[in-house]
């Protein structure tokens, strides 16, 4: 049974689209791909768009309203459309504008436990080149939800959507991985009510991560939780937050992919639950800040 390829983006809703693309661009180093409709869409890397941003004036701050993954084949497409039929989920159309960046034959659109709504292609369009911009991230890696609803979360994901467990953190969290073979490309955590906990980009280097920091400090934007070794992924990352402009960001470098035979062949981990084994460099087992 075969998942998604790629996370490729997240449909933020923000009270004000022009300021969330400015602060994308200065803090995560974004680039706009093109604006119309409504739609802002930043990019990272060689793929159209990472971020979707659309205004809604309306709210008080940020709202991720939807997750875009693509897949390899149509094939698999249609195999995990009728999986999710097969589940009892809806089955709808994407969004009319994601329709002009990718193959919208086959394409659908459902929800998982959470209410989130889902969105599945192929042929996600890409650039010749990356942006010029040095800063720029190099793509986007995954987003980390929280939830009441973890144990159907993590069913529906694992048994219908065709995602595959790397680690486990006790029945807890799960990090799960898409065809890309990246150690994850979608994570959830069990909570008492929901959220996006945060959406992950991959940056060129340490030296980039390290700048990027040191320019969230000078420009005093909210560091939520400040330099992590990641046991599971092995990535160094921060977090950056502005609940305007949406969840936290999590800015990382050396994010794991796994070999061709470790995707096949690999059995997930249960780590204990301890702060040393979401950061590495934590001191004891009761080293929980900022966690």
């Amino acid at each position: 049974m075969k998942g998604p390829l790629s996370f490729e983006y997240a449909r933020i809703a923000v009270p004000d689209a022009v300021a969330s693309r400015r602060w994308y661009e200065i803090n995560v180093g974004l680039d706009t791909a093109s604006t119309k409709e409504g739609h802002t869409y930043l990019r990272a890397g060689l793929k159209h768009h990472a971020l979707d941003l659309v205004e809604d004036r309306s709210l008080p701050g940020a709202v991720v309203k939807a997750f875009g993954f693509s897949v390899e084949s149509p094939e698999v497409l249609a195999e995990i459309k009728e999986r999710v039929r097969k589940a009892g989920k809806p089955i709808g159309e994407i969004d009319a504008m994601q329709r002009h960046f990718c193959t919208p034959d086959g394409s659908f659109s459902t929800v998982d436990p959470t209410g989130m709504t889902l969105e599945f292609f192929i042929d996600y369009q890409v650039f010749d080149q990356p942006p010029h911009r040095e800063e720029n991230p190099l793509f986007v890696v995954h987003p980390f939800i929280a939830t009441e609803k973890y144990d159907e979360v993590v069913a529906f994901y694992l048994g219908v959507l065709g995602f595959k467990a790397s680690d486990y953190i006790a029945n807890v969290s799960a990090f799960i991985r898409s065809e890309d073979r990246l150690h994850h490309s979608f994570a959830i955590k069990r909570a008492k009510t929901f959220e996006v906990a945060h959406i992950c980009f991959m940056v060129k280097s340490f030296d980039h991560l390290m700048r990027a920091r040191a320019q969230a400090i000078y420009r005093k934007v909210q560091i939520s939780i400040d330099m992590s070794n990641h046991s599971a992924s092995k990535s160094i990352a921060f977090y950056l937050l502005d609940p305007q402009h949406g969840p936290r960001i999590e800015l990382c470098d050396g994010h794991r992919r796994l070999t061709p035979e470790e995707h096949a062949t690999m059995t997930p981990r249960r780590m204990a639950i301890d702060p040393r084994n979401i950061d590495i460099w934590r001191a004891a087992e009761d080293d929980w800040h900022d966690l």
